[in-house]
C-alpha cells in the first residue's frame, strides 16, 4: 500500500507542478493582454483628440468660408452698383 501512496502522491506532485507551470503561462497572457488593451485604449484617446481636432478645423474652414462668401457678395454687389451707374450707349457689339 505505501508504494501505491507514494505512486499517487508522485502523480499528485506532477499534477500540481503542471498546474503552476499553467497558471504561469496564462499569468503571462494575461498580463500582454493587460499591455495591448491599454494600447488600445490609448489610440482610441489619441483618435478622440484628433477627431475633436479635425472637427474645430472643419468649423474655422467653414466660418472663413462664410467670411469669404460675405465678401465676395459685397464686392460683386458694389460691382454691380457701379456697373449700373455707368452710362449705357456707345460701342455696340460688344
Amino acid at each position: 500500500m505505501s508504494d501505491y501512496g507514494l505512486m499517487v502522491e508522485i502523480g499528485l506532485a506532477l499534477l500540481l507542478v503542471l498546474a503552476i507551470v499553467y497558471c504561469w503561462r496564462l499569468d503571462q497572457r494575461l498580463n500582454s493582454l493587460r499591455k495591448g488593451n491599454d494600447g488600445m485604449i490609448e489610440a482610441a484617446r489619441e483618435l478622440a483628440e484628433t477627431i475633436a481636432q479635425a472637427e474645430a478645423a472643419v468649423q474655422g474652414l467653414r466660418q472663413t468660408a462664410a467670411e469669404t462668401g460675405r465678401e465676395l457678395q459685397s464686392k460683386i454687389d458694389e460691382a454691380r452698383s457701379i456697373s449700373n451707374s455707368l452710362p449705357r450707349g456707345g460701342r455696340r457689339g460688344y
